[in-house]
C-alpha cells in the first residue's frame, strides 16, 4: 500500500452525528465527571427519600379463592359491616376471586415501614409480595425471615400470610394460641389444631371456607372459635364402672349410670360413632321397645346401641332396677330420663368410645 492511500485513510473518520460528536470532543474532562456525579446524586435521593402515599389513597384488597368477608375483616382489623358498606355490598356472604375490596380509613392493615428493624413485628403477604422484597422494606436478611417464620426450603408466599418480622437484635417470639384465632406452624394440620381447640376438623374447614382435606400454608390464619365451632361431643363408656359420660370438648356434660351386655352379649370395647337415631326402635329378637335409640355399631346382623331401660310388649319396664351391672344383651342402657336426654344433645356422628 503507498503512502498516499494510508494517509487518506487515516484521515477518514466515521461520525454519524457530527455536531453531537464535535461536543463530546470540545467538553472539557472536568465538566463530563460533573455531570455524571450530579446524576448519581439525583438517583441516591430517589432512593433514600420515596415516593409517599397521600392519605386520599384507598386501601384495595383483592379477593382470594377461599377467602370470605369475614376473614378479610380480621385480617384488617375491622368489621364485616364496615366492609360491606364501604363497598355496597348487599350480600357480604356474596364476593368472588379476583373482586375488588376498599378496606375501610383505619383499619389495620401492614406494619408501617421501618417499624420492624427496632422492635419486630408482623406483615400481611399482599398479592405480588415475597421474601426477597419484604427483606428489602424492613432491611432484613432473607435468612432471619426463613428462621422466624420456619420457611425451610420455599419462598412461595400467599396472599393474607401473617410474616413474622424479627426485631433488631433477636426475633419475634411465635404467637401462640388466642382465643378465637390460631396462625399455622411448620408441621400443623387441620386434624391437629381441631384437637388443639377441641373442635371438629370438617367444622373448621367449613368455617375457614376450606376444602376437607387442605394444606395449610405456614402464617396462615384461622379462626377456631365462633359460631358453628362448638367444642367436639363424645361419649365415653366404661365397662369397668358401668358408667357413661357425654363431654364437649373437656367438659363433662352428663354423667349417668348405665348397663353393659351380660355374658355372653358382652358389649364390645372400641371407638365407634352414632350412626342411627330411632324414637322407639324395636328388638324384633327379644320382643322389646327400646326409646331413644342411637346405634353405634354391627353385631352380625344386629345392631348394638344405647337406649332407654326397654318396654315389654305388656307396657312393663324390663330390668329396672338393675342399672349399674351388665344386664343387656350387648346393648348400653340408661334410664330412661337419662337417655332421652342424651338423646336430644348427641348428633349423628359422635363419636362413642367403650372402654374396659
Amino acid at each position: 500500500m503507498s503512502a498516499e492511500r494510508l494517509d487518506r485513510q487515516r484521515s477518514f473518520t466515521y461520525n454519524p452525528v457530527p455536531e453531537v460528536s464535535q461536543r463530546m470532543l470540545t467538553t472539557p474532562p472536568h465538566n463530563r465527571v460533573s455531570r455524571l456525579l450530579c446524576c448519581l446524586g439525583c438517583l441516591a435521593l430517589l432512593c433514600l427519600f420515596p415516593a409517599q402515599t397521600t392519605a386520599q389513597e384507598q386501601l384495595v384488597h383483592v379477593v382470594q379463592l377461599g377467602e370470605s368477608l369475614s376473614n378479610i375483616a380480621l385480617r384488617y382489623g375491622t368489621t364485616v359491616e364496615a366492609i360491606a358498606a364501604a363497598n355496597n355490598l348487599p350480600d357480604p356472604d356474596q364476593i368472588v376471586e379476583g373482586q375488588k375490596l376498599i378496606i375501610p380509613a383505619g383499619s389495620e392493615s401492614a406494619v408501617a415501614v421501618g417499624t420492624a428493624a427496632t422492635g419486630g413485628g408482623t406483615y400481611v403477604v399482599q398479592p405480588g409480595d415475597t421474601l426477597l422484597t419484604i427483606a428489602w422494606r424492613y432491611g432484613l436478611k432473607i435468612a432471619d425471615l426463613r428462621q422466624v417464620n420456619s420457611l425451610f426450603g420455599t419462598n412461595v408466599l400467599f396472599p393474607g400470610q401473617i410474616i413474622l418480622l424479627p426485631g433488631a437484635g433477636g426475633t419475634v417470639p411465635r404467637p401462640g394460641p388466642t382465643k378465637d384465632t390460631y396462625i399455622a406452624q411448620y408441621g400443623d394440620t387441620l386434624h391437629s389444631i381441631a384437637a388443639e381447640y377441641e373442635v371438629g376438623p370438617f367444622a373448621l374447614a367449613f368455617f375457614n371456607h376450606l376444602t376437607a382435606f387442605p394444606r395449610l400454608h405456614i402464617g396462615q390464619l384461622l379462626r377456631v372459635r365462633g359460631p358453628g365451632l362448638t367444642p367436639v361431643k363424645r361419649i365415653v363408656v366404661d365397662y369397668s364402672d358401668q358408667h357413661l359420660w357425654a363431654y364437649e370438648g373437656n367438659d363433662v356434660v352428663y354423667s349417668f349410670v348405665c348397663s353393659t351386655g351380660r355374658a355372653p352379649y358382652f358389649t364390645k370395647y372400641g371407638d365407634f360413632e352414632i350412626q342411627s337415631k330411632i324414637p322407639n326402635a324395636y328388638g324384633s329378637t327379644w320382643r322389646i321397645w327400646m326409646p331413644h335409640w342411637m346405634g353405634i355399631y354391627w353385631a352380625g346382623g344386629t345392631e348394638n346401641g344405647i337406649h332407654a331401660l326397654p318396654i315389654n310388649p305388656d307396657g312393663s319396664t324390663l330390668w329396672a332396677g338393675f342399672l349399674g351391672r351388665p344386664i343387656s344383651y350387648g346393648c348400653i342402657v340408661l334410664d330412661t330420663p337419662d337417655a332421652k336426654a342424651l338423646y336430644d344433645w348427641a348428633e349423628m356422628g359422635t363419636p362413642v368410645i367403650v372402654q374396659p
